[in-house]
């Protein structure tokens, strides 16, 4: 018969195995997504004032705590404000800006075919944006000055722009660009948490098994 400190530490094994699956699924800040810019590649006008806005879709394999957006591109007065950057699930769904902070990189980090410096830019948003797993879009532009957004790789291999007739209209290439937070949190049912709970009982009872046997 199992002893009340057998079960007491099956029970404690059962937890702590619980612990972890729940630790395990926590993940740190990371890129989500990435598609890096092209060193050499083209840059397209983004100025939603002046009717030219671009964006380009994302996939999330899982549901996901959005922290940052950072993104590659060049303009005249290499500055950061004012920037528009938009997140919908649907193309249509492009309406508010994000709000949040944008720095860019102090030195170029490449350049485009004119050549024109690229800079790195990253908006880091006032508050954590939470995104289902799935199809997303980003949009990046700025409102009065002419600014392009580079080309990217590693998505697939198409973007998205507002033509003559202001519908969205799919072409080549990617567009540059890094979707950076946290995949979220995945706790055990309850039923997964009493199995691993048993499981622990049963650790102790083998435990008593093999104990028993090299007597």
């Amino acid at each position: 018969m199992l002893s009340v400190q057998s079960l007491r530490h099956g029970f404690i094994a059962g937890l702590s195995a619980a612990s972890f699956v729940v630790a395990a699924s926590s993940a740190q800040a990371a890129v989500l997504v990435s598609q890096p810019f092209v060193d050499g590649g083209a840059s397209f006008l983004s100025n939603r004032g002046g009717g030219f806005e671009n964006a380009d879709a994302f996939v999330l394999g899982a549901a996901s705590t959005v922290t940052s957006i950072a993104w590659w591109g060049t303009s005249d007065d290499g500055g950061t404000d004012p920037f528009s950057v938009r997140l919908a699930s649907t193309l249509a769904g492009l309406t508010t800006d994000l709000a949040g902070t944008v720095a860019r990189s102090a030195a170029p980090v490449g350049s485009d075919g004119d050549p024109r410096d690229i800079f790195r830019f990253e908006l880091t948003l006032s508050a954590p944006l939470m995104l289902a797993a799935g199809e997303h879009f980003l949009s990046v532009a700025r409102d009065d000055i002419d600014w392009l957004w580079t080309e990217g790789t590693g998505g697939d291999g198409s973007s998205w722009y507002i033509d003559a007739n202001g519908n969205w209209t799919s072409e080549p290439p990617d567009l540059s660009l890094e979707i950076i937070g946290e995949r979220q949190q995945t706790v055990p049912e309850p039923d997964t948490l009493a199995l691993l709970g048993l499981a622990g009982v049963g650790a102790a009872m083998a435990g008593r098994r093999r104990k028993s046997v090299s007597v």
